[in-house]
């Protein structure tokens, strides 16, 4: 799974040539967690955009601001089953910039860590959104799900059985993802398993809470 990343602005910056885009005054926090705002790069009207939604998608049918289910992350192995997913990955398509995400590691040599991967650029994973409206206010939330996989070899050497999905770099695949028109989901499968795994070192952020071993 992927339920905390960062988003460096200097790195961020350079990697926003591939779409003409300038980071503009936006401001998130240095360590996004689940429910607080992340920096996206949407595509509308022919068009990149940088906007901020939240990590966690909310369906557009939930009663409630917050799921009592987790939606930071979305399998691709289940994404067309579950009617949490299964609109969204069809319709609303976003990419997400992440420069580290932090794992919980229960396995071998870090085992009782939280671990930092580090990427050696700005990465962007994709993810999927909804919109939700508060019928007492008409307040909308814009929020999104990172898209899962299992993970590459150096991930999994580590000790961590997900990870987020890492494509090519290259516009060609974000446009291939970003074109929702007659798409029976099948297509992005197809895409979204011609990944890669980029360069990343890590380090430890911190230890797990006591009790970590029950959670193996």
């Amino acid at each position: 799974m992927c339920a905390q990343f960062l988003v460096d602005k200097i790195l961020f910056q350079k990697s926003l040539s591939i779409f003409s885009l300038h980071l503009n005054t936006i401001e998130w926090k240095d360590r996004i967690l689940p429910h607080s705002q992340s920096p996206i790069i949407e595509y509308k009207n022919n068009e990149y955009f940088i906007e901020l939604f939240y990590f966690s998608l909310v369906p557009s049918w939930s009663h409630d601001r917050k799921p009592k289910f987790a939606t930071h992350n979305a399998r691709l192995e289940t994404v067309l089953e579950k009617p949490t997913w299964k609109k969204p990955f069809l319709k609303n398509h976003c990419l997400v910039p992440i420069t580290t995400f932090i794992e919980p590691i229960y396995e071998g040599k870090f085992a009782g860590n939280m671990v930092k991967f580090n990427l050696e650029e700005c990465i962007f994973v994709p993810a999927i959104f909804d919109y939700w409206m508060n019928k007492e206010t008409g307040e909308v939330i814009s929020s999104f799900s990172i898209l899962t996989s299992e993970p590459g070899e150096f991930v999994r050497k580590i000790g961590h059985e997900r990870s987020p999905i890492f494509l090519k770099q290259k516009l060609k695949t974000f446009e291939n993802w970003f074109d929702c028109e007659n798409n029976d989901g099948k297509n992005f499968i197809q895409l979204l398993s011609n990944r890669q795994e980029p360069k990343m070192s890590i380090e430890i952020d911190r230890p797990l809470k006591k009790g970590w071993e029950k959670r193996k």
